[in-house]
């Protein structure tokens, strides 16, 4: 009976110690190399056709560091990433409009290089546009065109909500606005039912994302089709494949919902940020992809109404990443679209 004791033994040692390892892993904060290059800025800059400079900063505002990218010179675009995703995610757009706007391309909270805290206040949307708003002032860009897919969509309107008087236009590709999402979410019960996910997403932790592979499925769900299509080149699968693989990172991005979607039943006035009718009074335009499985009527109805001067584009045959499968297209609408409220164009 005494090896049984001794495999009990090893067993319980075994247990206690891979149990410390996890919870100092899982706590331990997520560490950025600075001075070490972002290899896709390398990436871009090695195949840049034109005399388009590309170049990486951080900016840090109240203990918290953004990482973001620039390439070009001009009137500002600001690109924002959805989840899971990095600064990259819009690579077709930076590449096209670098050659004649300063694009300002940012890794938000908890993804690519910048921070990732545990402090799910920060990643209220409310504390990340105000993060941006003082890293445009730090770049000493007072108003900007601003370009988001997914939850980048969801920031970028919101952003034009909350600050009307920094944004020149925005463009929301494959999402709408927070306050938008959750009418849709109080109200229509096919919402309700689309959106599930977000409350399965919200229950994750490190370990368990390690367990379920989520590595392999962003991959394999997100980036290794357009890989298979040719709409990213397998040097850029790459860059998405090793940026989006680490746990912790997933389970910090994650925190966007966990810090912005209340469950349905528990919805608040307050959650509806930056309020319940607030407008989008810039010129705006909206891209979806008619396959796209996040797409709710009752959510894009609601964005149309708070919008003063919108246009709706609808690609058939495409899902969530028109901007990458449809890019020369989704360009030219962006381009002249920015164009018309360029400050070239202003009274």
């Amino acid at each position: 009976m005494n090896w049984l004791k001794r495999i009990g033994l090893t067993f319980l040692v075994v247990t206690l110690f891979g149990g410390l390892f996890a919870y100092v892993w899982t706590t331990q904060p997520i560490s950025v190399d600075q001075d070490k290059t972002d290899p896709a800025v390398d990436l871009l800059a090695s195949r840049s056709r034109v005399s388009v400079e590309y170049k990486e900063g951080y900016f840090e505002y109240e203990s918290e560091i953004l990482h973001y990218v620039e390439a070009g010179v001009g009137e500002p675009i600001v690109l924002l990433h959805g989840f899971p995703s990095i600064w990259l995610s819009l690579v077709r757009q930076i590449e096209h409009f670098g050659s004649a706007y300063r694009v300002i391309a940012v890794d938000s909270l908890g993804a690519g290089k910048s921070n990732a805290p545990s402090d799910l206040s920060l990643y209220r949307l409310e504390a990340m546009s105000m993060h941006l708003a003082a890293l445009m002032d730090h770049i000493g860009e007072e108003q900007f065109h601003i370009v988001g897919h997914d939850w980048g969509s969801a920031f970028a309107i919101g952003f034009a909500q909350r600050y009307p008087e920094r944004v020149r236009s925005v463009t929301g590709i494959s999402a709408p606005a927070l306050n938008a999402s959750l009418y849709a979410l109080e109200s229509d019960t096919k919402a309700r039912e689309s959106a599930a996910y977000v409350e399965r997403f919200k229950q994750a932790n490190p370990l368990l994302l390690v367990a379920l592979g989520a590595a392999d499925t962003i991959y394999d769900g997100a980036y290794r089709p357009l890989v298979d299509d040719g709409k990213l080149s397998p040097e850029e699968g790459a860059l998405f494949q090793s940026a989006t693989s680490n746990p912790k990172r997933i389970n910090a991005h994650i925190n966007w919902y966990r810090a912005n979607i209340p469950h349905p039943d528990n919805l608040t006035e307050s959650d509806f940020w930056p309020s319940r009718d607030a407008r989008v009074t810039m010129p705006a335009l909206y891209i979806w992809g008619e396959d796209d499985p996040i797409y709710n009527k009752v959510a894009m109805e609601r964005l149309a109404v708070l919008s003063d001067q919108s246009r709706i584009i609808t690609f058939p045959g495409i899902g969530h990443w028109p901007h990458v499968r449809r890019a020369s297209e989704v360009n030219t609408a962006i381009a002249e679209h920015i164009a018309a409220a360029s400050v070239n164009n202003a009274d």
